[in-house]
């Protein structure tokens, strides 16, 4: 026990070293970064993150103004605030997001035991190359999905967000290959995050098919 908070001390003790040597400039990159990652969520899946007393977006503006008109006190006390809702924020928001990622795999899975086994049965045929596609978008929704865990897990929440988010895409991705139409808790998220992969992928594979 003695240990456990030894090394809770300790940890705490570098988060203020690394608060005192960080800039406010490398701060408020950061805390930029965070909020940008949750509002995204936020606006492709509809997912309301919960937070204090105020929401993202007035936190987000509330740090601008603080940031270039305030002094020295008011930008510490308003970045130290911030820090604080986002990172509950973004602890909040790993639950919702991993049930999603957990919902679309296993959505994407369940289509393609039913197309797997259309092709077996030789009521649909499928190329070779369509079916090593998407069962490697399947590997990689879940390897990333495992993943956001242990970030989750070890605190990293923003990473953790990330990878959820990773996750999520290869999973629309394998759907996409498949020819299933999107879920519409996620079609949002499909014409954002995936399509722009989508047109870019198909766009490479046209050239390389006009080159040779």
């Amino acid at each position: 026990m003695k240990w456990v908070t030894s090394v809770i001390i300790f940890v705490f003790a570098l988060t203020l070293v690394a608060k005192t040597t960080m800039s406010y400039r490398e701060r408020k990159k950061q805390l930029d970064g965070k909020i940008t990652l949750v509002l995204d969520i936020k606006e492709q899946l509809k997912l309301e993150p919960e937070i204090g007393k105020t929401s993202i977006e007035t936190m987000r503006t509330q740090v601008e103004e603080t940031y270039r008109g305030g002094n020295r006190v008011e930008i510490e006390k308003t970045l130290s605030i911030a820090e604080g809702d986002i990172h509950a924020t973004q602890r909040k928001l790993c639950f919702p997001m991993e049930e999603s990622a957990t919902t679309l795999y296993q959505k994407a899975m369940g289509q393609w035991i039913l197309l797997e086994g259309e092709d077996k049965s030789g009521a649909k045929q499928l190329e070779w190359d369509t079916k090593e596609k998407i069962q490697r978008y399947l590997v990689m929704a879940k390897t990333e999905k495992d993943h956001a865990k242990e970030y989750f897990l070890s605190g990293n929440y923003q990473l953790s967000l990330h990878t959820y988010k990773r996750s999520l895409v290869y999973s629309l991705m394998s759907l996409r290959s498949q020819k299933v139409e999107i879920p519409e808790d996620y079609q949002t998220a499909d014409s954002v995050w995936v399509q722009p992969i989508w047109m870019g992928l198909h766009k490479q594979k046209q050239n390389t098919i006009q080159e040779n």
